[in-house]
């Protein structure tokens, strides 16, 4: 028996907000459904309680605390990306004494076909290495704002902190516009661009031919096509004066600006500049590489926004400035 109050339907939830404000709602037992009443379980006798007959509450278990039962090691990670239907791990002390039992438990509580870890990257194209722990097929289709993502964890890159950018960038409106996104890749900031901020056309230049497969094959899934795939270093490749807006999303891209402004019409328009910058430097560098190669090009910058997207490394910062080039009287 526990000790309860029962409260008319209409009076419920101004009663669990005193109870829970008053610290007398005991969690230990369900809130239960009594035709036109709700029954509130109490931690003491109060005034109007009596005592009921109710369940106890069925606590939540978390899937890592799941996965920790089946495991019973105190060494797994505690953080995974869920890429599409693959789940991607930080290498960990036990991963290759222990991989194929931590692969089958993420694998079974996270409803995953392959578990990975994640090793690094390697060459100039940043390929992935991973250690396959549980499947075999590496391949998979990401949804991700409406948007299908395929790619291949095995052979390119895709970063769940960045999320917020690609959304924010499918909610640019963007109507009539000319992009060059510089760094496409598989379709990262491309496909949101191109979908949701219907622009007119957008040029997406890709060094890496294995992207560039996956950019046409998710142009086809997203029904996507005002996009124009362009392969090669973007240093040959890009197409000169003719932008509304251009994307450099990458990282270190400070070396890439003057391309930025040369790809720009020479009326001007937006620059979207992703680079690293250390906690000192986030206040002034950003705007000092920006307005340099702005004023090399005949450009006045106009800075617009300034924001961190993730850590990169301790005390440096992956961050995108927007900013406007002006032509010069």
């Amino acid at each position: 028996m526990v000790y309860a109050i029962r409260v008319r339907k209409k009076d419920a939830e101004r009663t669990r907000k005193k109870l829970v404000k008053g610290g007398l709602l005991d969690d230990r037992w369900s809130i239960v459904e009594d035709g036109d009443f709700i029954i509130f379980p109490v931690k003491r006798k109060i005034d109007g309680s009596e005592e009921f007959h109710l369940p106890p509450r069925e606590k939540k278990i978390s899937p890592y605390q799941k996965i920790k039962k089946i495991i019973e090691d105190e060494r797994i990670p505690d953080f995974w990306e869920k890429i599409g239907d693959i789940i991607l791990l930080p290498p960990f002390p036990q991963y290759k004494k222990k991989g194929k039992i931590v692969g089958e438990a993420f694998a079974k509580v996270l409803k995953a076909k392959t578990v990975a870890a994640y090793i690094g990257t390697e060459g100039e194209l940043r390929k992935p290495k991973v250690e396959i722990l549980y499947g075999k097929d590496t391949e998979t289709v990401h949804i991700e704002n409406g948007i299908r993502y395929k790619l291949d964890i095995a052979r390119i890159m895709f970063s769940s902190g960045n999320v917020d950018e690609r959304i924010r960038m499918g909610r640019m409106n963007v109507q009539g516009e000319i992009i060059v996104d510089l760094f496409a890749g598989i379709g990262y900031f491309t496909l949101p661009l191109a979908k949701y901020g219907k622009a007119k056309k957008v040029y997406a230049c890709e060094k890496n031919p294995v992207a560039i497969w996956y950019l046409i094959e998710n142009l086809k899934l997203n029904s996507i096509q005002n996009v124009i795939p362009v392969l090669g270093d973007n240093r040959k490749v890009a197409p000169m004066h003719i932008a509304d807006r251009v994307i450099l999303g990458y990282i270190h891209t400070d070396k890439f600006l003057n391309l930025g402004f040369n790809v720009l019409k020479k009326s001007g328009g937006v620059i979207h500049y992703h680079d690293t910058f250390t906690s000192e430097e986030l206040e002034w560098k950003p705007g000092q590489n920006l307005k340099y190669y702005g004023k090399k090009n005949g450009f006045r910058v106009e800075i617009l926004r300034k924001k961190r997207i993730k850590s990169y490394a301790p005390h440096i910062w992956h961050v995108v400035v927007d900013a406007r080039a002006i032509p010069k009287d």
